[in-house]
């Protein structure tokens, strides 16, 4: 007979994993129109979702939030666990998910190391070019770019993953999409003013013989 006050080991108290899938599900088209209508802002929401939908999923104490302001440090780790769980499924996984981890990091620190040389190329010339107020914008925009069909890649996966190939039970578009694309707008119109600025300014001085 077993006694009624027996506190049972902590593995059985672990919190069984719940339903639903293990990712976020979104189609790619409208992941590319998200992301460009938001410039680029809707990969925060992205990291957010997806690193929700794991924590409900594996029942594991993770905080989607900071992982997602931080989500270049957990690329790595959140690309490992598709390639994984898609293996666990008996499917082939994810190929190189290391490598486009690496690239991500990679392509997000370009934009900066760029800017350093650039200072530092400007410095030693004495002064600023015209049109080299650009050259940071553009790789900005390159490094961006395929970025962002890193994070297509992955989510057709996911998809996969979700056994929802098209993502088509994420087609709509809900209020929080609906903000996040008003601050996108609200970047663009800051980026192109900062462009202008920035292009002014260079050729200002460039005028001067500064």
């Amino acid at each position: 007979m077993s006694e009624p006050f027996n506190t049972p080991p902590a593995a059985d108290l672990t919190a069984l994993p719940a339903s639903g899938p293990p990712f976020y599900t979104v189609s790619l088209v409208k992941l590319t129109v998200m992301m460009f209508i938001t410039c680029g802002l809707y990969g925060l929401y992205w990291y957010y979702k997806n690193w929700s939908r794991y924590k409900a999923y594996s029942a594991k104490p993770i905080w989607p939030v900071p992982r997602a302001i931080f989500g270049l440090i957990y690329v790595p780790s959140i690309f490992g666990k598709v390639d994984a769980l898609l293996k666990e499924k008996g499917q082939r996984g994810m190929p190189y998910w290391g490598t486009l981890a690496a690239g991500m990091i990679l392509l997000a620190l370009a934009p900066s190391l760029v800017v350093f040389v650039h200072g530092i190329a400007a410095g030693s010339r004495g002064g600023a070019s015209a049109g080299l107020g650009l050259i940071p914008l553009g790789i900005s925009v390159i490094s961006t770019f395929a970025q962002f069909l890193i994070m297509l890649r992955v989510q057709s996966f996911i998809n996969q993953l979700n056994c929802d190939a098209e993502g088509s039970c994420k087609c709509g578009s809900t209020f929080g999409e609906g903000v996040w694309a008003m601050l996108g707008l609200m970047c663009w119109v800051v980026v192109i003013i900062i462009v202008v600025m920035i292009e002014a300014i260079s050729m200002y001085l460039s005028s001067r013989g500064l």
